[in-house]
């Protein structure tokens, strides 16, 4: 995907963006940066979690396997931005953020047993843009809402099944872990079933008619 066409836009799209959501957005840019530089510290390893290290969990997926690979990963952050900057906030993006990192997390290291190494934001990067359709679609924008969730939806399960499209293994000089795609998918779906749920209940207690 080529981000060039959202260059000349960045003046106008930044003046409109809430600053706190791009405070956080830079925050993960430069967290991620800085602890790529002890990455052996902060990747996950099954050994070292079972040890007692289940910091790695979480800390893995804001490290990467090399740099391409953190830019890769970082660019489609920021572009998840520009996507959502009207419908997502800062307390939304942080929130859902942290949850779809510990969820990617856990499951990779209770559900793959098969998998004793990890690093990379993508499967929380995936079961964000789901959440970024779902704004999209509460605020009754269904072209970008319903788009964006077929695209994700159908590409991270015809790479799970098939195989990526786009192969980066090389870039990444690792394999794609389509397993933690999923798995973002999968917390992005819980996420949104319990806020849809969440509004309902609300809804029918605020309109709920008095009984005599």
């Amino acid at each position: 995907m080529s981000y060039l066409i959202i260059l000349p836009q960045l003046p106008h799209l930044t003046k409109q963006m809430n600053l706190k959501l791009l405070i956080a957005v830079l925050a993960v840019s430069l967290l991620s940066f800085s602890l790529q530089f002890w990455q052996p510290l902060f990747i996950y390893t099954r050994e070292t979690v079972s040890q007692g290290e289940v910091w790695r969990i979480i800390t893995s997926q804001l490290v990467h396997t090399n740099w391409p690979h953190y830019l890769l990963n970082i660019s489609s952050v920021w572009l998840f931005a520009f996507l959502f900057y009207t419908t997502i906030n800062f307390k939304t993006f942080t929130i859902n953020l942290f949850f779809l990192i510990l969820a990617v997390g856990c499951c990779i290291h209770l559900l793959e047993s098969r998998i004793f190494w990890y690093a990379g934001l993508s499967g929380a990067i995936y079961g964000l843009y789901l959440i970024g359709a779902y704004s999209a679609l509460k605020s009754h924008d269904y072209l970008v809402g319903i788009g964006s969730a077929a695209l994700i939806i159908g590409k991270v399960g015809f790479d799970h099944w098939f195989g990526p499209v786009q192969d980066n293994s090389e870039l990444i000089e690792a394999r794609v872990v389509t397993e933690a795609h999923v798995y973002g998918v999968c917390a992005a779906l819980v996420l949104i079933g319990s806020d849809a749920i969440s509004n309902y209940i609300r809804t029918k207690l605020i309109f709920k008619p008095d009984i005599d």
